[in-house]
């Protein structure tokens, strides 16, 4: 039996990651950065069950950098600090 592609095994959970990134980084763009974290922590909520999954780590990783910019954005240093702690902890090896 071929091994299956670790990626295609999670692309729903990835396209779902994708998606409300793009959308937070939409929000942040047009300098709703309330709109963006709303975004970003709607695909952030699986992270705990997920964060271990190689395919989505990348992902992971932009969505916690972004909530942090946000964060940054709105003078919420601490959330901004925090969130920016988890991007690190995503960080290649």
């Amino acid at each position: 039996m071929p091994e299956q592609d670790p990626t295609a095994t999670h692309a729903d959970a990835l396209a779902f990651l994708r998606e409300r990134l793009e959308r937070g980084n939409d929000c942040l763009r047009e300098g709703n950065a309330r709109g963006a974290l709303v975004n970003y922590d709607s695909a952030l909520m699986s992270f705990q069950i997920s964060r271990h999954i190689v395919a989505l780590r990348e992902t992971y990783r932009a969505l916690w950098t972004n909530k942090a910019l946000a964060h940054q954005q709105l003078r919420e240093m601490v959330k901004s600090q925090e969130a920016a702690m988890f991007a690190s902890s995503l960080s290649p090896d």
